[in-house]
């Protein structure tokens, strides 16, 4: 009887042994596809923003100029890309509206209320014909937060060059202006 007992012991410790070897790495994988989802979710989201806030701004164009009354600002074009883009943190996220009389940007999409631009026309007169061209586009810096199980000094480089599990997402749209 004690030669089995100490048997079993033996086997409820090498159960237990392989459960911690396979389980840690099993709850890494979990981890690391989750996080993979929550970055293609933000970027989805992003790319959404971006051709939502061009289209917005495509149907406000030259018929939209004083004395009409939809006339479009940058604040308005600002808060359409903000709707889209519910689910990322604005203050990782910067925003650039461009036309042929140049480019709006928001180093962070709420500094446009402070810049100076907020009440301005966009696309300003001279660049809203029809048939006109604008773009917008949009970074926002994913950070992974595989990071909190990485025991580093902060210089850790995986997969981008911005550093510390960073990575750059770009969001573009090219659009004309259709009346």
């Amino acid at each position: 009887m004690h030669c089995r007992e100490l048997k079993n012991r033996r086997r409820r410790g090498s159960t237990m042994l392989e459960f911690v070897l396979v389980g840690i790495a099993l709850m890494f994988i979990w981890i690391t596809v989750l996080e993979m989802a929550r970055g293609m979710w933000q970027y989805h989201t992003l790319q959404y923003a971006v051709k939502q806030t061009a289209q917005y701004a495509t149907k406000h164009g030259a018929s939209c100029a004083s004395p009409n009354t939809c006339e479009v600002t940058v604040g308005n074009v600002v808060n359409v890309f903000s709707y889209y883009a519910g689910v990322l943190p604005l203050n990782s996220v910067q925003l650039s509206l461009t036309s042929s009389s140049g480019t709006v940007t928001c180093a962070v999409v709420s500094t446009c209320s402070t810049n100076g631009s907020w009440n301005t026309q966009w696309p300003p007169s001279g660049a809203n014909a029809v048939g006109a061209d604008i773009w917008v586009s949009a970074n926002y810096t994913f950070t992974s937060a595989l990071l909190l199980f990485i025991p580093t000094n902060g210089t850790v480089r995986f997969g981008s060059s911005l550093g510390g599990g960073a990575f750059n997402f770009p969001g573009y749209s090219h659009m004309q202006i259709v009346f």
